[in-house]
Parts: C-alpha cells; structure tokens; sequence
C-alpha cells in the first residue's frame, strides 16, 4: 500500500514538474511569437517606402481615408503612390469631356481609359490599343451576345450580357439621359450618371466615351497595381476559362502549370521593372512569359515584353475552322489578321480597311483608307514564341511539338469542321435554316457547342498540353457530338422541311460513311475484336 502511495506522488510530483516547465515554455513561445510579429510588421513597413503625398492630392487622400480606407491602403503600397503619383493624376478631366464633373475645385472623372494611362505609359498604350485584346468588345456584335441578350434575356432585361459576356469582353459605356438626350447628372456638383448596365465595367475591350478601346484595370488591378498580380496566370484565368475557352484549366493540368503551382516563389513575380525569362527567373512560364513577356535569346540577347497579346500566335483557335494567320501592320499603327489563304497586300499598298469604331454610344463600322508598312507572316509570329521556348527546350523538342500541335488542328478542321461546315451552308442554301433565326432548330445549337466548345477545348487542349482537354474534353466530345447528335439533326431538321430533302442528306451522310475515316461505324475486324477482349480480360479479370 506504501509503495502504491509513493508511486502515485511521484507521478503527482512529475506531472506538476511538466506543467511549470510547459508553463515556462508557453510564455516563452508566447513572447516569441511577439517578437516575431513585430520583427514582420517593422520588416513590412521598411519593404514599403512611405507615400508620397503631393499637395494637388492631399485633399483627395484625407477624405478617402475615410470614406475609402482599403481604397487608400491599397494605393499607398503602390509604386504610383511611391513617385506621388495620385488620385488627381489618373482621375483628372477636362471641362467640356462627357464624363467630367467638378469635385472639390478639380475637374474629375470615376472612368479611368487607356488614353488616361497613356499620358505616363505611352509605349504600352500604343502596343495595347491595337492589339487582340483591345478588340475584345467587338464580341457586342457577335453570336454570343445574341445567346446572351436574346436567347437567355428579356425585352428590357440584357442582365444575363451585362454580369456575364461584358465582364470579360467589355461594355459599350453609356450614360443616362433625359427624354431630349441630355445626360443626367447628381448632387450639388453635378457628377454624370453612368448606365448601370455598362458601369461598373473592367472588361478587356471596353468601349470608352473618348474612343479609346480597353480597360488597363483588367489586368492591372487598381489601386495597388501590384507586377505580381498581372504575371500570374490566375489574372487571365478570370476570362480564359470554362466550356469555350478554358486556358487556366489547361494550363493548370500542363506541366507548366503544375512547375508553376509548385516554384511559385522562385518566379520573382515581384521584381520591379523587366522581368525577362532567363535572367531573373526559370523555374516555369506564366501566361504573361509565353504570349507578352520578355525573354532571352540563345544568342544572349534580350527580347522585350509588348502587350500585343496576339503577336506570337500563328493559328487562330476560335472559330468553326482554325487557319494560320499572317499579321498586316499598316503606317498608322492599325493591324490586321489576314487568313493564311487570304493574299496579301505589298508593302506600301493602300488597303480599304473596315474597322469598328465608338461613336456616339454606338458601335460602327468605318471604311479606313490604310497604307501597309510592315507584313509579319504567321511563321514569322510562330518564331517569336519559339524564342520563349527556346529558354527551356531545344529546337528538335519545340519543332516536334509544333508537328503535334498542327496535327490535331488538321484533324480537327478536316475530319469534323470542314463537312459539318458544309452540311450546315448547305441546309442554308436548301432554305431548311434561316440565317436570320441562328437558335432555331437543334442541329444549330448543336452544331454551335460542336466548335465553339469542345472544338475549341481540343485544339487549346493542344496547343498548351493539356492532354485531358486534348481528348476527353476536346476530340472525345466532338466525335461523340458529331456522330450521335449533329448528323442526326442535320437529318431531323431535312425531314421538318420535306421528305424529299430528308431522302437527299439521308444518302448524302451514307455517302460520307464510305470514307475511310468513318469505316470504323461498320464495326471493328474480328481480330481487333479479340485484342480488345483479352486486354479488358487481363486488366479487369471481367
């Protein structure tokens, strides 16, 4: 009984012994933690210059610091902020400009354009204005906006456009008005009411009230304007991604994207000015690297960014057939896709060039007079990418993915675009669809989602190795479609029209069957059969 006491106080004696020395321990941990806090705070605010406050916006950042204080935070860690470049300096507007009201003394505007960014970034809003993605807002005259107007809208109600298509693609921005045509204005100074349908709006290829073309803010996200922000993939993947165009999930499956998600910290996605591939980081490419970013050659010289975002691509990947496409440069700075079959203008040649133009809150086409001072072929572009590649592969393993690329493009186009292409023009010209009614019948929803969805995911599949969007989400669902839902509507669609027309694409589509590429539909050869059973057999045991 004795040594069953003692036992016991000695466990007692222990277990006081540990919490004092735990206690000791957690107050030491505790003041360590402290410690380090304070060391990271006094870190961040050495990393972080003060701002600088100039004396036209003063005013500005005192109010905002309270109305706004995240508003004011963020702009403060800027580099704007750090060279005193502040609220008036990008806000600033002319009496007289449409969207321009006086607040507190200064003449300002809440719409900030490229042509507001150009007073400081020049070079960039030249490189941008003319590039693919300035354009983006022309998608307002395009199928997808009838889907998304129309077909998913009401009279009266585009909302479905408005939060969706136009967040990426950009707004037409409008501003209220009367019933003369007057714009509406607010409070004691007068500020413009924007339509609501249009404003607030970041999209890429926003349509602005002084005729510029885009939305800066769309990939360099106000107010801190952080490098690291506009180099990471996650930026694009806010518009390059879904059913139709899914780059960030490609990209994410690629091995690019799996070394990016990985080295993410050895990108130097923070680094002040160039940022160039080979130099200041390796360990993998964003989408900025590939498409825009700066790189090192073989030889050791360096190449640098532009933001023509389409510069180095030589297939165009959206529509019903993909073609390589040449680029038209013209002495004004305008540029041009030309189809690989469309011929080519000499240099110094006036060209009649059709460009869209913002014009009183509409969208119009002008006929331009252009003179061609540069022609840049689509191997010409396809050079330029490979200079990126080049960084990490040789030329033997970019050249060989070059043929693999090609490869599925020309399969896509010729054995599934091409005759579904055709087929449709066809029931056009049989006056079985109307082109005016594009949603009517469900050989044409069908044939819509067969390019512009799983066509497009294979041939982006392909085009940034993404193997699963290549086949199972890209190839797998255009045969698929093809076969069991589109040929078939082709013939529901004859039948509606007449019985005679159903008889004419009946033999048309069993004509088509005989190719070889379709042979497989009369079924596989016995040998073929019995591979396959015994390779499920051994696999499975079933």
């Amino acid at each position: 009984m004795i040594k069953i006491r003692e036992k016991i106080q000695s466990i007692y004696w222990l277990v006081i012994l540990g919490i004092l020395v735990m206690g000791t321990g957690c107050a030491e941990l505790k003041k360590l933690r402290q410690e380090n806090a304070e060391l990271l705070q006094r870190s961040r605010a050495e990393e972080i210059p003060a701002p600088v406050i100039t004396a036209a916006n003063k005013v500005c950042v005192g109010c905002h610091r309270n109305h706004a204080p995240a508003l004011v935070k963020e702009w403060e860690r800027s580099r704007h902020a750090q060279h005193g470049i502040g609220c008036v300096d990008c806000h600033k507007a002319n009496p007289g400009e449409i969207d321009a009201w006086q607040h507190i003394g200064t003449w300002v505007s809440a719409l900030v354009t490229p042509k507001d960014c150009a007073r400081c970034h020049p070079q960039e809003y030249e490189e941008f204005s003319r590039s693919h993605h300035a354009s983006a807002g022309e998608i307002l005259a395009s199928l997808d906006n009838v889907l998304a107007e129309k077909v998913a809208g009401l009279p009266g109600n585009i909302a479905d456009a408005v939060n969706g298509c136009w967040q990426c693609h950009g707004s037409m921005l409008k501003f209220k008005r009367d019933f003369q045509g007057n714009i509406l204005r607010t409070g004691k100074e007068g500020k413009p009411v924007l339509d609501p349908d249009s404003w607030p709006n970041s999209g890429m290829g926003r349509l602005n009230p002084d005729g510029s073309k885009g939305s800066c803010h769309a990939c360099h996200s106000r107010h801190a304007f952080e490098a690291k922000l506009s180099r990471s993939p996650e930026n694009c993947g806010k518009c390059h991604m879904g059913p139709d165009h899914p780059q960030i999930e490609i990209y994410n499956e690629s091995k690019h994207g799996i070394a990016f998600s990985t080295n993410r910290n050895r990108l130097a996605l923070d680094k002040e000015g160039d940022w160039v591939l080979g130099k200041d980081y390796s360990a993998a490419p964003t989408c900025a690297t590939c498409h825009i970013g700066s790189y090192m050659t073989a030889q050791g010289v360096y190449k640098g960014n532009n933001h023509e975002v389409g510069e180095r691509i030589s297939w165009t990947l959206r529509p019903v057939v993909s073609t390589k496409i040449n680029l038209v440069i013209y002495e004004d700075g305008y540029k041009e896709d030309y189809p690989e079959k469309k011929p080519l203008p000499k240099i110094g040649e006036e060209v009649q060039t059709l460009e869209k133009v913002y014009e009183n809150e509409n969208l119009v086409n002008k006929t331009v007079p252009r003179r061609v001072a540069k022609i840049i072929t689509w191997q010409e572009r396809r050079e330029k990418m490979k200079g990126a590649c080049l960084n990490c592969h040789n030329n033997t393993y970019v050249d060989n993915f070059y043929k693999q690329f090609d490869d599925l493009v020309i399969l896509y186009n010729e054995k599934f675009a091409k005759p579904a292409q055709a087929l449709m023009n066809e029931l056009i010209s049989d006056g079985i669809l109307n082109p005016r009614a594009p949603f009517e019948h469900e050989v044409q929803w069908v044939f819509w989602e067969l390019w512009h969805h799983e066509g497009r995911r294979a041939r982006h599949g392909a085009s940034m190795m993404g193997p699963d969007y290549t086949h199972w989400h890209g190839m797998y669902e255009v045969s698929k479609n093809y076969y069991m839902k589109f040929l078939p509507a082709v013939i529901k669609a004859a039948e509606q029209k007449s019985q005679e027309m159903k008889l004419k694409y009946e033999k048309k589509i069993d004509a088509m069957f005989t190719q070889d590429e379709h042979l497989w539909k009369k079924g596989l050869s016995p040998e073929e059969v019995e591979e396959l059973r015994k390779t499920y057999q051994e696999r499975y045991s079933q």
